[in-house]
């Protein structure tokens, strides 16, 4: 997973007076799907389902939950409270290394590929009572890459899985850490 990009963290914050996560929904409303360089001449428009945006969305939300809560981690709670840290993370570009919808097999031979492409995000860490930004991650992260699979959308969306989970265990990392766990 590429670290490129940007971080913050407001100084003096103490994480550990933080007990809990309110988690705001993927935010895609303003994603741009934009073509790896391979693909800039091709006139055809590349587009996500509304139906995919869905998937993802439920799919962030369920999986932050597990890693921030499971075995007595952090309780995600539905409102802002003291001690609540609120979670925010946008989805500013999507760079697919293949048009959305291609399976492997389609009359080709099989595709294999490390990966599904390249996504910029910013995600924020506030407190939920004052809004006060606490920490700004800003960057592109490569989307899956462990392994070569054939190219279909549940490649794709076990790639996505993959980087949501490690994004969830970072930050249940960083707050075990606060509270010296």
């Amino acid at each position: 997973q590429s670290a490129a990009g940007a971080s913050y963290t407001r100084p003096g914050t103490d994480f550990s007076t933080y007990h809990s996560f309110l988690i705001r929904p993927l935010d895609l409303s303003d994603v741009k799907l934009l073509k790896p360089v391979w693909e800039q001449d091709d006139p055809e428009e590349w587009a996500f389902s509304g139906e995919n945006r869905e998937a993802v969305q439920q799919m962030f939300m369920e999986i932050m939950s597990e890693e921030l809560s499971a075995n007595d981690g952090f309780p995600v709670v539905d409102a802002s409270g003291t001690g609540v840290l609120q979670l925010e993370v946008e989805i500013l570009s999507v760079t697919p290394y293949v048009k959305p919808g291609t399976q492997s097999g389609d009359g080709e031979p099989e595709m294999l590929m490390l990966g599904s492409g390249d996504v910029v995000v910013s995600a924020e860490l506030r407190d939920s009572v004052t809004g006060q930004l606490l920490i700004l991650v800003e960057g592109e992260r490569t989307i899956g890459g462990g392994e070569y699979r054939p190219v279909s959308p549940e490649s794709h969306m076990e790639n996505i899985r993959a980087l949501f989970t490690t994004w969830g265990q970072r930050l249940r990392a960083r707050m075990n850490a606060a509270h010296a766990r």
